[in-house]
């Protein structure tokens, strides 16, 4: 018991130190505080400027890939991705391939629509329906329209379209006057000709001739009935087009006869070829109803 006593007074004593200690040292602190704050506040340094980040290549490299002008005719997707990672296919877009469109016959039913196309790779007209095979497999025919044509591109699998060109004539300071456009045949207007008999007769000797430069394809309506022959064919230079014909025209009547079999136009051919003196041609260009006057002098 002896030998314990020493040691917690040394223990007690050397805790008494550390508490006068700390005390001492809170009182020093307390009273060199308000020396150790600061006077005044520090002064402001300007920021330093941010240097501009480095963009690599690779970040423009999705711009460079989009070659719009591309061969394969494809519209590349959004920069941000296309919808559902496809592109839309419903909505057409204006056709590149070679075909241009010449006429449209339009039915009360769809199935039964027939357009005219020219394709210029191949210099020749063809005559197709809805859900008809383009040449070479270019493309199926999907919606035929008063002036244009909507297919399934088979190269791209999109909806493209082809639309009827306007063919109206532009003078730039041009004299509108009456004019020879073949040898006896002077057009007065856009639609409307001249003929001097003698030409008229000299022409239509060789009648087999003349109907091999055009071929007339009946457009049926909804009742059966032939409504008018339309003009699928056409060589350049024939004497319907220095009449004033188109390709894609669609006769209705001659001197108010409506035109409804081939009998029909022969037989009324036969009658103005002798003395009628005017040939009034009435047809349908473009969804429009359209007359010319042929005078024979």
């Amino acid at each position: 018991m002896k030998s314990d006593r020493p040691r917690l007074e040394t223990l007690a004593v050397f805790l008494l130190l550390i508490t006068l200690g700390y005390a001492a040292a809170d009182l020093t602190i307390l009273s060199f505080r308000e020396k150790l704050l600061p006077g005044e506040a520090p002064a402001v340094r300007p920021a330093r400027p941010r240097m501009p980040q480095y963009v690599g290549r690779e970040r423009y490299q999705p711009i460079a890939n989009r070659n719009i002008f591309s061969a394969d005719q494809k519209i590349p997707d959004p920069l941000g991705g296309a919808k559902d990672g496809k592109q839309d296919q419903n909505l057409p877009v204006p056709t590149q391939l070679p075909i241009q469109l010449v006429g449209t016959l339009v039915h009360s039913n769809p199935a039964r629509s027939v357009a005219t196309l020219s394709l210029k790779n191949k210099n020749e007209v063809i005559a197709i329906r809805v859900e008809g095979e383009l040449p070479d497999s270019m493309g199926t025919i999907k919606t035929i329209e008063r002036s244009k044509v909507v297919f399934r591109n088979n190269g791209s699998g999109r909806l493209e379209y082809v639309e009827l060109k306007d063919e109206s004539t532009i003078s730039f300071g041009v004299s509108s006057h009456q004019q020879e456009v073949a040898p006896g045949i002077i057009a007065t207007n856009e639609t409307d000709r001249t003929i001097k008999r003698d030409d008229l007769n000299r022409y239509l000797a060789d009648l087999p001739a003349i109907l091999q430069q055009a071929r007339a394809v009946p457009r049926i309506g909804p009742n059966g009935n032939v409504e008018c022959f339309n003009i699928a064919e056409m060589q350049a230079g024939s004497v319907f087009e220095s009449l004033g014909v188109r390709r894609g025209d669609c006769i209705e009547t001659v001197n108010g006869e409506k035109i409804d079999s081939p009998a029909k136009a022969m037989e009324l051919f036969q009658s103005l070829r002798g003395n009628a003196s005017t040939i009034n041609l009435g047809f349908e260009r473009g969804g429009r109803k359209e007359t010319s006057n042929f005078t024979i002098q």
